[in-house]
Parts: structure tokens; C-alpha cells; sequence
């Protein structure tokens, strides 16, 4: 076992015995929350229909060499490639246990339109499915605090106090807070710590005043698994009294200078620029990206991920990115016939390219880089009713998105050549 491995298995062994209700249990195996959360009350999917699992699986190979010797022997040297591809996504996925630590407010808030909480992860709470009726089930049925008494603004001294204690005890060197920057280098704080496994899983301390109420933000603070037994933040050595200064910088603490964050949308498109061949395109984004949810089911045990064969709640429109052939054969709509991905959308355009458009709107909405956060609220900002893609991660490069709009605008054009490209992980390692 590797040491992520053994890292994952640790803090499963550490959940205590589940408290949620069936109800909960419900929501969260019929959205297939555990695809990537392992979530309290509800057992763990085969690895091939989980998707933070088999990343946790491919990326352990690292640090494995029988692991790494036999996905060699099956993938070759695109193996190498593979683990340095999936390590960075989807292995830092929180656990869905401990919920009744959150504000009520928060939660049902958060549930209904998902936000960045933790700026250093690639990926992001995808846009889910779940009705408005489902989220007040999971908050009831989690027992979600309530709000309670708002706490009184402490003095001056007092929260330079908890600066002080804040900066001696580095608490920057892990949390992001707003935009301030604290006794740890900015190069160190804000390029370095992403590369940081269990660190990059502290989220930006200035949610913290609306996620938690006081008395549980000051408890976590003094000793975080007594919230949350499977909480991967250290115990720190401090008192009560250190822990309600701490909370009260946290809480009232101003979040520092706005910045100012450029707007990211895709690049003009260029008529006169060359149409890329396919397999450039599906060896940079259609293997690269949307292969993980839209697969072939019969490499995968079935299973072609909920862009194809459905889960997180979306009935399957049996999409597939395995092939030419599959891409160009499209999706099945709500009236059970095939669509073209490639017909006009709403605005005019292909729906392909309008889908991976969206992606840059969602990500302008809810994704803040690493200390850029501007520090203005545009969570408020509409969302179309498509999902924009790819889901939960970022949206493409300008170069990646580039390639696909020339690719469809020039004709796409098919493979040049009958050679299939390498296999993808289909089960993990631990599977083969």
C-alpha cells in the first residue's frame, strides 16, 4: 500500500459508525455523491464507478513499484503519463461525514449553487442535480446547526492578538484568507502550496465565518477531530483561550486588499488558422478530459460514467468520447433519439462548443486562482440550465479550446490513420 493509499484507508478506519438518516443515505447513492466523497451512511461504489477511488488508486502507483511494474505491463510507457495526469485531480476530495458542524444556512446555500472552497484544488463541486426539496432533506437530515446569536465584533487588541497567534502558529503556511498574505513568502503561499497533497485540502478560511457556527469553529480549532474524526488538519498546541482568539480572527478578520482578476473567456476564433487533425484533438481533449465521463462502457465493466451511461443523478444520453465514430454518432435526447453534438444550441453555435463555453462563465462565477480572490460576491451571477463542460474542472485552455472550434468549424475531419490511441485506465490498478 502505498502512502496515499494508506492515508485514504486511515482516515476510513477513523469514521465513526454512520449517523445520517436513510433519507440522506437515499439522496446521496441515488446522485452518486460517492463517486467521489465517501459519504457517511452509504457504502463505497466497485472501483470502476469511482472516480476520486481509481484516481487515488492510479496516483499511489508512484509510490508503489509492483503497482508500477504492472501498469506498465498493461499501458506501457503511457502509464508514466497517466499518474502524472491523474494525481493532481480528484484525490483530495473531502468526506461527507461530520455535517451537522455546518450552519444550516450555509449548506442549503452552498447545496443549491456550489462555490470554490479550496482555490489550490484543480477541481471544483460539480453542478449537481439536486432538487431544491432534496437539499432541505440532506440539511434536515444531517442536522445541520442553526444559525444562532450573531457574535459580537471583538476589540482592536483583541483581534491583533489573534493575528500574532495566527502567525505563530504558521496557520498561514496551509490556509488561504481572503487575499491577505501572512509570515510565510507569497511564492511559498501561493504557487508552492498546491503541490502540497493534504494541504491543498484546507479551504480559504474566509468561508469559515458563514460555514460554522462559533462554538464549533473554536472547537475545531482546538482539536478538529473531535468535529470531524476524520479530519486531516493537525491538532495545534494551544489552549481554549487561544482557540476563541483564533476564531475570533478568523471570523472578523478584514480579508485584505481587493485584486483585481482578469475575466477568462476563449480565444476569437481565426478563420484562416489550419484545421487540426482528430487525433490532435483527441489526444489533447477528448482523451485528456472528456473521455473520464463519457467512455466506452464495455472497457469499463459497464459502466461508460455519468456522461454516458448516467449517474450524479443526470439520466444517461449515452455520449461517448472512446471514438471518432462515437463522438460523431452524438448523444440521445430527452425523446430517445440521437442528436448531433454539433447541431445548433442556443445561441447559435454547435452545442459542443457552446457546453465548453459555459464552462468559462461557471468558472468566472464560483472560481477564485489562489490569492486573486477580487473579494466581491459573484455567486449571484445566472447560470444557464446546461451544464458547462468540462464539469467540475476547469475550463479549457485557450490552446485546448482553440483546437476543438477549429477542428468542428474546419469540417471535422476524420482520423487519418485506422491505429487506435492507448487505452485509458478503465478499473485502476488494484482492479487488473
Amino acid at each position: 500500500m502505498g502512502p496515499l493509499a494508506a492515508i485514504v484507508a486511515a482516515a476510513l478506519a477513523a469514521a465513526p459508525p454512520s449517523r445520517v438518516s436513510p433519507e440522506v443515505a437515499e439522496i446521496l447513492t441515488r446522485h452518486e455523491c460517492h463517486r467521489c466523497h465517501v459519504a457517511e451512511g452509504v457504502p463505497p461504489l466497485p472501483l470502476a464507478r469511482d472516480c476520486a477511488g481509481c484516481h487515488v488508486d492510479i496516483a499511489s502507483a508512484a509510490d508503489d513499484p509492483k503497482k508500477l511494474a504492472k501498469g506498465r505491463k498493461v499501458y506501457g510507457k503511457a502509464f508514466d503519463r497517466f499518474i502524472s495526469s491523474t494525481a493532481p485531480r480528484y484525490c483530495n476530495v473531502p468526506q461527507l461525514a461530520s455535517m451537522e458542524r455546518f450552519r444550516a444556512s450555509w449548506l442549503k446555500s452552498y447545496l443549491g449553487a456550489p462555490y470554490d472552497l479550496r482555490p489550490n484544488i484543480i477541481e471544483s463541486m460539480i453542478r449537481h442535480n439536486l432538487s431544491p426539496a432534496e437539499v432541505d432533506t440532506l440539511v434536515k437530515g444531517w442536522r445541520a446547526a442553526s444559525d444562532g446569536p450573531a457574535a459580537n465584533r471583538p476589540s482592536p487588541e483583541r483581534l491583533s492578538r489573534g493575528e500574532a497567534l495566527f502567525n505563530d502558529k504558521s496557520c498561514g503556511t496551509c490556509h488561504l484568507f481572503g487575499t491577505r498574505l501572512f509570515e510565510v513568502s507569497e511564492g511559498w503561499q501561493f504557487n508552492e502550496l498546491p503541490k502540497v497533497r493534504l494541504r491543498a485540502m484546507a479551504p480559504d478560511l474566509q468561508h469559515a465565518r458563514h460555514r460554522l457556527p462559533r462554538a464549533t469553529l473554536e472547537a475545531w480549532i482546538l482539536d478538529p477531530q473531535s468535529v470531524k474524526p476524520s479530519a486531516v488538519m493537525p491538532k495545534l498546541k494551544i489552549n481554549p483561550e487561544e482557540a476563541g482568539l483564533l476564531a475570533d480572527f478568523v471570523t472578523f478578520a478584514d480579508l485584505g486588499t481587493p485584486s483585481r482578476v482578469a475575466v477568462r473567456r476563449p480565444p476569437a476564433f481565426d478563420p484562416s488558422s489550419p484545421v487540426p487533425a482528430y487525433e490532435e484533438v483527441e489526444a489533447k481533449v477528448f482523451h485528456a478530459l472528456c473521455w473520464h465521463c463519457h467512455s466506452n462502457p464495455d472497457f469499463t465493466d459497464g459502466d461508460g460514467g455519468p456522461g454516458n451511461t448516467g449517474g450524479f443523478g443526470f439520466p444517461a444520453i449515452h455520449l461517448s468520447f472512446a471514438s471518432f465514430e462515437e463522438v460523431m454518432s452524438g448523444s440521445v435526447g430527452p425523446d430517445g433519439k440521437r442528436r448531433s453534438l454539433f447541431r445548433k444550441g442556443d445561441s447559435g453555435e454547435p452545442v459542443i462548443l457552446e457546453r465548453l463555453r459555459a464552462r468559462y462563465l461557471e468558472n468566472d462565477r464560483d472560481h477564485v486562482p489562489p490569492g486573486k480572490d477580487p473579494l466581491v460576491d459573484r455567486r449571484s451571477a445566472p447560470l444557464s440550465t446546461a451544464r458547462g463542460m468540462p464539469l467540475g474542472l476547469p475550463a479549457l485552455t485557450d490552446e485546448q479550446f482553440s483546437l476543438v472550434e477549429r477542428w468542428v468549424k474546419g469540417g471535422r475531419p476524420g482520423p487519418s490513420q485506422a491505429a487506435a490511441p492507448a487505452p485509458l485506465p478503465g478499473r485502476g490498478i488494484a482492479g487488473r
